[in-house]
């Protein structure tokens, strides 16, 4: 193998001897007193997968052999056992029906043959393109987007004789405009309200046009922190650090912790939101190309344990990424959406009330049924009305529950990072007889 061949072989094996060290493995693999010549397959999936992931698992799998009573973890298999749905699966020598195995390296170089460039939109270097809109007004005639302008906006001379404005962020149009408006007063004899209106629509369709490029690396490229996984997952890590520092300032506050809270729940609701799309993504990524999925067995292995030590009532032997976005879900909602005071339902005692009724339809044309009225009587408008009302529904999340996802978010991290890595030594890598 080529020397970076060999980086991956060395990645896939240290990630394999990871796995085969945390207690969930030791304390399955105690079980199954397994004996010399079996073969202990990996799953390649560890998290519940509907209904968010659409694409079908791999059907390669890492396998290890037991030598004497315990499992060797230098040499490492591909095979294909059919579908595999715990973590670990045990397959006995003694029954003779064991698929031939693949050793990791020939595996790995049929893996790299096929595995094309696409995959590496993941690494690819992201770079600011200026862009330019026009303005509709006599003295600014366009507006321009430069990241490395010095200032958040500048005046500066148009090639149609108008002026230009150039601003170097795409987010706050407000600061840009109160940055450029001294400068603008000298120049414009009328009121500025034209000029702003004008600022604000085109400021608007700036941020619909500028772009990002991205660029695939080439084979020799190093390691950038420009690029679109680094951040991903600075993003996560920046945001990682926020929720841990509110529930840091929670735990301090005591009986005044709810403001605290509330910030917790909503960082937790959007990592949830936004985490479990890039999951999806990697998940994916990790069905289709196999080599991948190698790499970060063990991290991907970490995310779903944590999923797993959150306390929550589990329906499914995996975690279900779709229960975890429903959680943090209901209790964000909960906290942020209810105005009125109410915790339960109420029910009125309208006994001895009478209802008096106007008419009962029947039998209305298929098209109308939806706006038919099938009861009416006094009052049905006040009834409508009165039911519109509606609260939050009641989700109880304890407190464990928001500490033990800080795990969550530190595995989901080390994931990326670990998948990065990943595509790096795999865009390196060369195959036997490249």
């Amino acid at each position: 193998m080529k020397r970076s061949a060999q980086q991956l072989t060395k990645m896939i094996q240290r990630s394999v001897r990871q796995l085969t060290a945390t207690q969930a493995f030791a304390e399955w693999f105690t079980g199954t007193k397994a004996t010399d010549g079996d073969v202990v397959v990996i799953n390649n999936s560890f998290i519940y997968r509907k209904p968010l992931i659409r694409t079908s698992k791999n059907d390669q799998y890492l396998c290890l052999k037991v030598k004497g009573t315990q499992v060797d973890t230098k040499n490492v298999f591909s095979g294909r056992p059919g579908d595999v749905n715990s973590d670990f699966k045990l397959l006995r020598a003694k029954l003779a029906n064991l698929r031939p195995l693949e050793p990791l390296d020939q595996a790995l170089q049929t893996e790299l043959k096929r595995l094309g460039r696409l995959v590496f939109v993941l690494v690819g270097e992201l770079r600011d393109v200026p862009a330019e809109v026009s303005v509709d007004h006599d003295l600014v005639g366009a507006l321009r987007f430069d990241r490395s302008a010095d200032i958040a906006a500048s005046l500066q001379n148009a090639a149609n004789g108008k002026r230009a404005i150039v601003v170097n962020q795409l987010t706050d149009p407000e600061s840009a405009w109160n940055t450029v408006k001294p400068q603008l007063e000298q120049e414009v004899v009328d009121d500025l309200s034209k000029l702003e209106a004008a600022f604000g629509v085109a400021f608007e369709k700036l941020q619909d046009e500028a772009r990002l490029k991205l660029v695939l690396p080439s084979t020799t490229a190093s390691k950038t922190a420009a690029s679109f996984m680094t951040r991903l997952r600075q993003s996560v890590s920046d945001q990682r650090r926020l929720y841990e520092s509110a529930l840091q300032q929670r735990t301090r506050a005591g009986a005044t912790a709810d403001g605290h809270l509330r910030e917790v729940m909503r960082i937790a609701y959007d990592f949830a939101d936004d985490a479990i799309k890039v999951l999806q993504l990697l998940v994916s990524v990790a069905d289709l190309k196999a080599v991948v999925s190698w790499c970060t067995v063990k991290e991907h292995f970490d995310v779903a344990e944590a999923f797993r030590n959150l306390p929550w009532t589990k329906s499914h032997k995996k975690p279900s990424l779709e229960r975890y976005r429903e959680i943090i879900g209901g209790a964000r909602n909960r906290a942020f959406h209810n105005l009125l005071p109410f915790d339960r339902t109420i029910e009125a005692d309208l006994e001895g009330v009478d209802v008096k009724a106007r008419r009962l339809t029947l039998l209305p044309a298929h098209g109308r049924r939806k706006t038919t009225v099938p009861f009416d009587y006094e009052d049905r408008e006040m009834v409508e009305i009165l039911t519109e009302l509606t609260r939050a529904p009641e989700l109880a999340v304890s407190g464990d529950f928001w500490k033990k996802n800080v795990v969550v978010m530190k595995t989901f991290e080390k994931l990326l990072e670990s998948t990065e890595d990943a595509l790096w030594a795999l865009n390196g890598a060369e195959t036997d007889g490249s």
